[in-house]
C-alpha cells in the first residue's frame, strides 16, 4: 500500500522559524498555534499587507527555512510503525522544484523513510497521488485533502490553522498517532 505525504506542517514544522523570521523582520510576536488560516498571507499581523506577501515569498522560497526546521511531533515512530506495518511512504509536495535538494538533504538529515518526494504546484498534488497510485494521502491543507479525495482516502492532519475549515470527503486525523491506527486498520483490510 502506498501512502503520499504532504511535507510542509505534516512532516516538517516550519512554524517556528516562519515566526521566527516574523519577528526578525517586523518585529512583531506570532506564534504558530494562534494561526487561523492555511495561507499565511490572511494573518492580520498590523503589518502591511504587500510587505507582508512579499516577505512570505522570499521565506518560503529561501533553502534555508527548510534546513533547519524540526521534525512535526511524533512523524519519526508513526513513519517507523507504518513502514513496519507495509506501508510505503512518498513525499508529494507544493515545495517548488528548486528546493529539491534542500528537501532531500532534510529527509537525510531526520533519516524518515520516505522513498522519494515529488514537487508538484499546488492544487496538483492529486494528480501525482493518481499517477502514483497512492491508496491514501496526508495532508493539512484542506482545500488539497478535499482535492486528494478524489484519489484515495483522504486524511487532513488537524492543525490549528486548519480547524475552521470544513472538510466534506477528506477525513480529519487528530495526531500522528491517529493516523498510524488508522492506516494501520487500512493494510489489514487491503
Amino acid at each position: 500500500m502506498l501512502c503520499g505525504l504532504d511535507l510542509d506542517g505534516v512532516l516538517c514544522d516550519l512554524g517556528p522559524s516562519v515566526a521566527g523570521r516574523i519577528a526578525s523582520r517586523f518585529g512583531v510576536a506570532s506564534h504558530p498555534s494562534t494561526w487561523r488560516s492555511y495561507d499565511l498571507r490572511l494573518l492580520r499581523l498590523g503589518v502591511p499587507q504587500d510587505r507582508f506577501s512579499e516577505f512570505l515569498d522570499e521565506t518560503f522560497a529561501d533553502p534555508g527555512l527548510y534546513s533547519t526546521a524540526p521534525v512535526c511531533d511524533g512523524v519519526a515512530a508513526a513513519l517507523s510503525q507504518l513502514r513496519r506495518a507495509g506501508w510505503e511512504l512518498v513525499g508529494i509536495t507544493a515545495r517548488p522544484p528548486h528546493l529539491a535538494a534542500a528537501t532531500k538533504a532534510w529527509m537525510a538529515l531526520h533519516r524518515l523513510p520516505v522513498a522519494e518526494i515529488h514537487h508538484t504546484p499546488v492544487g496538483t498534488k492529486s494528480e501525482v497521488a493518481r499517477a502514483l497510485g497512492a491508496d491514501a494521502t496526508i495532508e493539512d491543507n484542506p482545500a488539497e485533502a478535499e482535492l486528494l479525495a478524489d484519489v484515495c482516502d483522504s486524511w487532513l492532519l488537524d492543525r490549528p490553522y486548519n480547524r475552521a475549515s470544513p472538510v466534506v470527503r477528506a477525513r480529519r486525523l487528530s495526531s500522528w498517532d491517529d493516523a498510524v491506527g488508522r492506516l494501520c486498520q487500512l493494510s489489514l483490510f487491503a
